[in-house]
Formats: C-alpha cells, structure tokens, sequence
C-alpha cells in the first residue's frame, strides 16, 4: 500500500489508516480476540496506521498483538481531558493499556473551535510534556468544525489535523464541502500532517462505498484516510479499494445497507443522558420515549457510551 510521510511529523504512514471506532463496543462490540485478529490482518496487507481513543475503549485488541508487529505500526489516540493532571492520567493509561512505551500521535478529541482550544490549553501542555517524556512523538487535534480547520493553521503547536471529511458534507459543524476542502488544502501545503475521518459520513454513505471512499482516497491534499472496519471482508474491500485493485465481483461479499441508530424503549431508565452527549442534537424526549431525528444522527455513538442499559445500539 502506498505510504506517506505525515506532514512535519516523522511518521511514515499508509495512505488507508484503520480505524477502530466501528469495531468497539460503542458499535460493532468484537470480542478481544476477534479484535486482535483483525488488527494483525491489517498489518499483513501492509496497513500500519491505526486510529484509536480513550472514548473508543479499543486499547485492549492492541495489547497482545505481538511486540515485533505492534513496534512497526503507527498508533494514534486522543482524550477529551482539559486539564493537565487527567491528560497525563489518560497517556499513561492508554499506554499501559496497549503495552507500548510510546503513542505515535495524542490528540485533543473533537475540538469545535479556538475558544475550546483555549479552554484545553493545560491538556494541551500535557501531550507537550509527555512528548518531551518520549511517551508521544507528535501533537494532533481532531475536528468536526470548517471553521476550527481553517482556523487550525494558525496553530503551529500541533503536527497533526484530523478533520472530517466526506463528499455529502454529513456531520460537518459550521461550514460547506467547498470551504472544508479549501481548509484541508492550507493545512496540507502547510506542512500539517492530515489524515481525514469519516469519509462514509459515520455510516450514512456505506450504500455509496466505491464514490464515497474514492472521494477522499482521490483529494490530493490529504496523507491518509481514516476508515471504521469491523470485518475481514470490510478490510478487505476497503484495502483493494486504496490499491485501485477493487472490481464488481467484491460487491457479494457486502451488505450495503445503511447504518441507523436503533432505540428500544423497554431497556432505557429514562435518564437522559443520552440527550445531554449527543454533539448534533438528534436526539429529544418523547412520551415516555427518546426520539430520534435520523437527518442530524452523525452515528458517532456518543449516547451509546452514556447508556448504561445499552438501549441504544447502532445496527
């Protein structure tokens, strides 16, 4: 697989990076061992870059992937942590938790504008002294918001931009696809390091895979995109699709249907909590119910986490 290096970083990495969201217990919930499996799968179709989080609760399918492999891919996680103190917490955890000495990018999750990189300012020094501890070896930050994107290239303090990106604009905050483009494009000839989130727009364009992936696989001015895998047969695609070798005959092994987020009433305690974390308001209170408004739902799987009854699950 083609491999780039990632901006003013030192990190050489494949032009599809794997991302762990769909397949943690937030979504597609595998156990350790399948996990596992599909992680060292990755590897052996020459896949090293992998996308994780503290949210995500993906740590554990990396820890016994063995060390010979593990030392030869690129790891990247991030934290909502805004002070100091929990952002060390949160490296140190994560790193005992995948069993390595280093991550090779820390980032601050899902900041929506200069304001709230204002307010992370002591987590941001955080990731700056555990870099200075060799315990992350570059600085990032990702974003729904164009206008945090276009903002971001004021920000040299980081090394590393992961913007959303996808050809339907879905789940972007306060911006168009012209404007969002134009963002990336600055970053990039900026010497950022930029790989891109959701090109299926969180699953919303899976019926679309071949145009929606081609996409973002296609915009120059990008050095990896950030795909959410659950199975082989999804890796599989997904990696002949990133070496161009993908034809018609892979079409039988998927089924293309649209994700949806999925509520069932008999299982919710009605706390709300679901509400209160949804980042895209899709999510009200009905009678006696919680109602979804599918056009705003971005799939992110945030009220998942919040729902300690599992009443709400992504299918």
């Amino acid at each position: 697989m083609k491999k780039n290096k990632l901006g003013k970083s030192d990190l050489i990495v494949s032009e599809m990076c794997f991302g762990t969201l769909v397949m943690s217990p937030l979504q597609a919930n595998l156990s350790l061992k399948e996990g596992q499996n599909l992680i060292e799968e990755a590897i052996d179709c020459d896949v090293n870059f992998f996308d994780s989080a503290q949210f995500y609760k993906t740590y554990d399918y990396f820890a016994n992937v063995p060390t010979y492999k593990k030392n030869n891919i690129v790891i990247t996680s991030k934290s909502y942590s805004f002070e100091f103190e929990s952002m060390m917490e949160d490296i140190e955890f994560g790193l005992k938790s995948i069993k390595r000495d280093y991550f090779d990018i820390f980032m601050l999750h899902e900041q929506d504008s200069t304001l709230t990189l204002k307010g992370h300012k002591p987590a941001l020094e955080a990731i700056i002294k555990a870099k200075e501890q060799g315990k992350v070896r570059s600085i990032g930050v990702s974003t729904h918001s164009v206008t945090l994107t276009k903002d971001l290239i004021l920000h040299p303090e980081f090394d590393v931009v992961h913007p959303i990106f996808n050809l339907e604009g879905i789940g972007y905050k306060d911006g168009t696809i012209k404007e969002q483009e134009d963002a990336i494009k600055d970053l990039y000839n900026g010497n950022f390091g930029v790989y891109l989130m959701k090109p299926l727009g969180g699953g919303k364009l899976y019926k679309s895979l071949l145009p929606a992936l081609n996409y973002a696989k296609n915009f120059s001015f990008k050095h990896s995109v950030a795909v959410g895998i659950k199975n082989k047969d999804e890796l599989l695609i997904d990696v002949a699709i990133f070496n161009n070798e993908y034809d018609d005959s892979f079409n039988i092994k998927l089924n293309l249907k649209e994700k949806k987020l999925f509520y069932r009433k008999e299982l919710c305690s009605f706390c709300y909590n679901c509400l209160n974390n949804c980042p895209f308001s899709a999510l009200s209170k009905g009678d006696n119910e919680i109602i979804i408004d599918h056009s705003k739902c971005n799939l992110c799987g945030y009220c998942i986490s919040n729902c300690e009854n599992f009443a709400l699950r992504i299918m």
